[in-house]
């Protein structure tokens, strides 16, 4: 006869949980369109080297969803 293994069960219901569970209730993040970094300006001040200042750009991460482009949905 098999045994049933109460351990086995309570990490195989953890592991879908965790990994079916939150692909099924996550969205693409708004702020940075699910790509995970957005493009932010950032000042360049005058200096020696240039005349004038300007705003330059530069990929930054997304603060909203951490970078992974997902957020889960509230339930």
């Amino acid at each position: 006869m098999h045994k049933v293994d109460p351990i086995q069960i309570m990490l195989s219901d953890i592991f879908d949980k965790v990994f079916y569970k939150m692909a099924q209730s996550t969205t693409k993040c708004p702020d940075c369109d699910g790509d995970g970094c957005y493009e932010a300006e950032y000042p360049r001040p005058q200096n020696f080297d240039r005349d004038v200042g300007y705003l330059d750009t530069r990929r930054v991460e997304c603060e909203w969803c951490s970078g992974t482009g997902l957020l889960e949905d509230e339930e």
